[in-house]
């Protein structure tokens, strides 16, 4: 039986649920270790910690590794938010919570269909995409239903030009987390997936 195909939670898996849930939580606090900054471009590493739970634990521990990053976004706008926008954005839970649990039920669910007919590379390397533009896709989509009807300004800025800054840092941002991942992803995860010890601990052998 492959190691995701199970839904047990056993000891086993439950401790390395919250060894990726601390990984989560110190990247979400500790500058560089859940964002790479190059440029003007920001790519955020947190996803491919969210995917690699989901590909080696299975699609629900991706949803709660997912959970506990929007958890912790939401937090953090209200108590030492990164920029205006991440208040703007991540003040509303279902645009900071949602989007990062669908993250890794889809990251989840795209390794296992792909995995049966491509192999194991393959399939970590589109899921960790499935994550990035996941992600992307949904915190912008959201955002954009909430700035749609947000009137108010931020100093000399409307609410309809956050909306366009907003879309351009996204998409340019997207881009390059969505190649990051796809070719990151399986450099992490296949040595884990080839590796016997690692089988027999998630399998509770």
């Amino acid at each position: 039986m492959h190691m995701t195909s199970s839904h047990r939670l056993t000891p086993q898996r439950l401790v390395l649920l919250s060894l990726f849930i601390a990984i989560i939580i110190v990247q979400s606090i500790v500058p560089f270790w859940g964002y790479i900054t190059v440029g003007v471009v920001s790519i955020t590493l947190i996803q491919l910690t969210v995917a690699i739970s989901a590909i080696l634990l299975g699609s629900r521990a991706g949803v709660l590794t997912g959970f506990a990053w929007g958890l912790l976004s939401f937090i953090r706008s209200w108590t030492s938010p990164a920029s205006p926008l991440a208040v703007l954005m991540f003040h509303n839970p279902f645009i900071a919570i949602l989007p990062r649990m669908l993250v890794g039920l889809f990251a989840g669910i795209v390794y296992n269909m792909i995995r049966k007919r491509k192999g194991q590379v393959l399939a970590a390397s589109l899921a960790g995409l499935t994550a990035s533009v996941t992600n992307t896709i949904l915190v912008l989509g959201l955002s954009a239903i909430f700035f749609i009807g947000f009137h108010a300004t931020m100093g000399s800025i409307s609410g309809g030009q956050w909306l366009w800054i907003l879309v351009g840092i996204g998409t340019n941002n997207g881009i390059f987390e969505g190649i990051f991942s796809f070719i990151v992803t399986p450099i992490i995860v296949t040595p884990l997936l080839r590796s016997s010890h690692f089988k027999h601990l998630l399998q509770g052998d």
